[in-house]
């Protein structure tokens, strides 16, 4: 769905995401799995944010569901407004127990370093860091391409025939639009094999894609 202001397209992508996530051909979340969803401030976005990677969280949730994912989508929506950041859901499952022995982990090495006020982060970084294995997948960053663009194709192709995990009919698991193009997300594949077809495209094994945010028009 967009939104077309005078400066601003906004851009949702809850219903592909839903779709990819919760449809009739996804293995149901078992108790233990989530997904992880976050609310970004980002300097790049013109917003004064200190620290290191210029991005500030927001907020965060855990998603179990797809009713959950849509009773949440107006609160993230004015959430957005708000602050002027945009909000990413990560493709692959989390697991409650992973997560946990990654926040002791991660709460000891804070607290014996007396980064006080990095302890109540430690969550929330856990749930970046950790991930189901068996659930992962990849965002293939295709910059200024879009469907329909000859390279744009010509990629999923290629990406279908490489070694990995599923198929030709089922390794490309969804388009989500992007703020400069489209993420192409997959699963697992010969990235050796597509660097060295295509050096130029960045793929991301462990990070989130764009669920609603604007872009200038």
């Amino acid at each position: 769905m967009r939104t077309i202001t005078n400066e601003f397209e906004t851009v949702s992508n809850f219903k592909e995401i839903a779709e990819m996530l919760f449809g009739d051909k996804v293995r149901p979340l078992t108790e233990d799995e989530f997904y992880f969803l976050q609310i970004l401030v980002r300097g790049k976005d013109g917003n004064h944010v200190s620290g290191n990677n210029k991005n500030r969280l927001v907020k965060y949730y855990l998603i179990h569901n797809k009713e959950q994912l849509f009773d949440l989508q107006f609160e993230i929506e004015t959430i957005y407004y708000a602050t002027n950041g945009r909000a990413y859901i990560h493709p692959t499952r989390r697991s409650f127990r992973d997560v946990a022995n990654i926040t002791l982990e991660l709460t000891a090495h804070t607290y014996v370093s007396q980064n006080w006020i990095g302890l109540r982060g430690t969550y929330s970084t856990a749930c970046g860091k950790s991930y189901v294995t068996n659930d992962k997948k990849f965002i293939v960053d295709c910059d200024n391409l879009k469907p329909g663009d000859e390279k744009y194709e010509e990629m999923k192709s290629f990406i279908k025939t490489l070694k990995g995990r599923g198929g030709a009919k089922d390794r490309i698991v969804a388009e989500i639009e992007t703020m400069h193009g489209y993420h192409l997300i997959t699963l697992p594949f010969d990235t050796k094999a597509f660097g060295d077809k295509y050096p130029e495209i960045d793929v991301h094994k462990n990070n989130p894609t764009l669920l609603y945010y604007r872009k200038p028009i």
